[in-house]
């Protein structure tokens, strides 16, 4: 087992529903259950999780509804509620407890907001409880909305001082030209593997593989590894702090 002590999970909007865009319950069922083995070894965990505005659409229509901005407000204010709901209950099975935590950017941009939000991350760690963080998208304006999830993951990450950042995504991380699954990317080849980035977005979010590099390449260079990695893996989170080889690991860079 790896020495992390506090680790960032980021789950897609893909890895969390199935081809009908419905929530894939199995899989948080399984996400669950890794976590809290990871409780159980003395390792902190805060998830990051997408999934409130699919959870929503499948709740409600909004068919009279014709602003796209009010309906994704609805489909969010609704579907965090299920989402944490089914969080709640699966937690609930092991006898831990979660919390919900909502942030906009500006949560990051003000000073009070910020030492706020570290001061109730960093009591929920030490009670035990498991943080599951998402961008506040009810109330959240497009000139103050987060890039993505993955920049969330990033800032928190980096506001936690943790050990590792993990990005559940829908694929086996970055691949190359070939199709092959890059392993290991550090300051030798991280150019070449910017390379094979194409400009895509996740179908039901606002991320993509783009995102996740430009999040991995950020904090590998601030000293914090981040592993890119198939969500859907069994038991992928548990591999990972083995040792176990999986995905795209972004080691520590070494700048010149």
């Amino acid at each position: 087992m790896n020495t992390y002590k506090r680790i960032i999970v980021k789950i897609g909007t893909k890895v969390l529903s199935k081809e009908d865009k419905t929530l894939d319950e199995e899989f948080l069922k399984s996400l669950v259950k890794q976590v809290v083995e990871l409780r159980k070894k003395d390792i902190q965990v805060v998830l990051v999780t997408s999934g409130a505005v699919g959870a929503g659409k499948s709740i409600l229509s909004l068919q009279d509804i014709k602003s796209e901005v009010v309906q994704k407000q609805i489909f969010a204010a609704v579907g965090q509620v299920k989402l944490m709901n089914i969080y709640s209950e699966l937690f609930g099975r092991y006898d831990y407890h979660c919390a919900q935590v909502l942030v906009t950017k500006e949560d990051f941009r003000d000073e009070n907001h910020y030492l706020n939000m570290q001061n109730c991350f960093e009591g929920l760690l030490l009670d035990g409880v498991i943080p599951i963080v998402n961008e506040n998208d009810v109330v959240a304006t497009i000139e103050l909305m987060f890039t993505d999830n993955d920049e969330l993951a990033g800032l928190i990450t980096k506001q936690l001082k943790s050990d590792s950042l993990i990005i559940l995504s829908s694929v086996d991380g970055i691949l190359d030209n070939t199709g092959d699954t890059v392993s290991e990317v550090n300051s030798s080849n991280i150019d070449v593997v910017a390379g094979y980035i194409n400009p895509d977005k996740s179908t039901g979010g606002r991320g993509g593989m783009t995102s996740k590099f430009r999040a991995a390449k950020e904090l590998s260079e601030k000293g914090i590894p981040v592993f890119i990695v198939n969500g859907k893996r069994k038991d992928v989170l548990l591999d990972i702090l083995k040792g176990q080889k999986t995905g795209t690991h972004f080691i520590v860079q070494t700048l010149a």
